[in-house]
């Protein structure tokens, strides 16, 4: 192969299918699944067997499902809004800059002004709206993260879209050759998907919806009863400890049915309706010996596009003279956005990711350097025992913030309290140290 500087290495599709239906069509490891649905079995008898002993019916509770999905509708309104200005505005405005270069000649580096301000613009109007509906309506969680998380998908589609398209035109103009522009099927294409539904889908989507009720009945069962009256006693520092490794188990398995359920079923569905070859939307994470491999293995998709239109871009800007600060950089960024996410959809700013990815940045600098190419077991063992904790600890402490906003209502919201953590202050007088 041709050898070419790191900053223009391209990403190349395959037609793959997921890691796990292959693994699934194995025996062995379709039982490790089969293990999975048997619990959540276990769980649905276990709130039938409750209900029936405490109310002498059986009535399968779906409060947690409704308050988590509280006012979807306005949330699914919210992102009506969203596509359909990501539809209509990005490529039009790309249409007249492409015709204007070819009429006015205007310079380079006014072209290059124009369609930066003509991004941040997009930006502004796409990111300030989402914030306001998610402030602005008392939201459930589950649906502050269809908005959020779908403003990024936009903004993450449209800016890729645009890196992808503008360059050619760029160079077409300065070579004074045709200024194309992709016809709008295939931005359209880029966008969503054909109305084509095939059979292949109706497995993924009752996967998922699987994967939603299994959730609610974690949080039920193993989290709800541990955190919510953790105020009716004093917190000792026993106490503490001890929920975090309480905490193990249900953030476990909510990890791996985040997992499941979005990055196996999710978009496969959506993979099946866009007939996409390319299914490597994860790797083999579970064997991860290190961070730095986890993070380039859990979630292929968003890893490729912080490589590719973050990474990429900061090593051009540098010359490749600096590769750890475009490496840095890159994780600031993903943990900034991370933490964005998280403080409007909970409401309440746990700062937890950024540090992390700082943790990671410098624990994958010296994983290179001292321990590359270590695939011993007791690796995998320890990693795990650090992401278990790692785990625990956020699920943990984010779980305690939630309760502490609704045991220790602020009087006065201010600034300040939106954006400090409210869990030290609810419980500064109750913590104590055993002797």
């Amino acid at each position: 192969r041709e050898k070419r500087p790191l900053w223009m290495k391209q990403k190349v599709f395959i037609e793959q299918r997921s890691l796990l239906d292959e693994l699934l069509e194995v025996e062995h490891f379709r039982t490790i699944y089969n293990i999975f649905v048997a619990v959540l079995c276990i769980f649905v008898l276990r709130a039938v067997v409750v209900d029936f002993i405490d109310n002498e019916c059986i009535v399968l509770d779906f409060e947690v499902l409704i308050f988590a999905f509280g006012r979807l509708h306005m949330a699914l309104l919210a992102w009506l809004v969203m596509f359909l200005y990501t539809l209509l505005v990005p490529y039009k405005v790309l249409q007249i800059w492409a015709r204007s270069l070819e009429t006015l000649q205007l310079p380079t580096a006014v072209t290059v002004i124009a369609a930066a301000v003509l991004l941040i613009g997009h930006a502004t109007v796409l990111g300030f709206y989402p914030v306001y509906t998610v402030i602005s309506q008392p939201f459930g969680p589950a649906s502050c993260f269809v908005i959020i998380l779908e403003q990024l998908r936009f903004l993450m589609k449209i800016h890729s879209f645009l890196r992808e398209i503008a360059p050619p035109i760029l160079r077409a103009r300065s070579n004074d050759g045709k200024m194309g522009l992709p016809p709008f099927s295939t931005y359209l294409y880029f966008l969503f998907s054909r109305p084509h539904i095939q059979k292949e889908l109706s497995p993924f989507f009752v996967q998922f919806l699987g994967c939603l009720f299994y959730g609610s009945l974690l949080f039920k069962c193993l989290s709800i009863p541990i955190f919510s009256n953790m105020n009716k006693q004093p917190l000792t520092l026993r106490r503490l400890v001890l929920s975090v490794f309480n905490a193990t188990l249900p953030a476990l398995y909510l990890v791996l049915l985040m997992f499941f359920c979005f990055f196996h079923c999710w978009l496969n569905a959506f993979a099946e309706m866009l007939r996409f070859a390319d299914r490597g939307f994860y790797k083999d994470w579970w064997n991860a010996t290190s961070f730095p491999t986890f993070f380039r293995t859990w979630n292929v998709v968003v890893h490729d596009w912080l490589y590719y239109y973050i990474y990429q871009d900061l090593l051009w800007v540098f010359k490749a003279k600096a590769q750890s600060v475009a490496l840095l950089s890159t994780f600031i960024i993903s943990g900034v956005v991370h933490e964005y996410a998280f403080t409007l959809c909970f409401g309440f700013f746990y700062p937890f990711t950024l540090p992390f990815s700082i943790v990671v940045v410098l624990e994958g600098m010296f994983y290179s350097t001292f321990t590359h190419g270590n695939k011993r077991p007791n690796s995998n063992i320890l990693f795990w025992t650090y992401l278990l904790l790692g785990l625990a600890l956020q699920f943990c402490l984010q779980s305690l913030e939630w309760y502490s906003q609704i045991h220790c209502p602020v009087q006065k919201s201010t600034f300040w309290m939106k954006v400090t953590t409210h869990f030290w202050s609810c419980y500064s007088s109750a913590i104590t140290t055993p002797s």
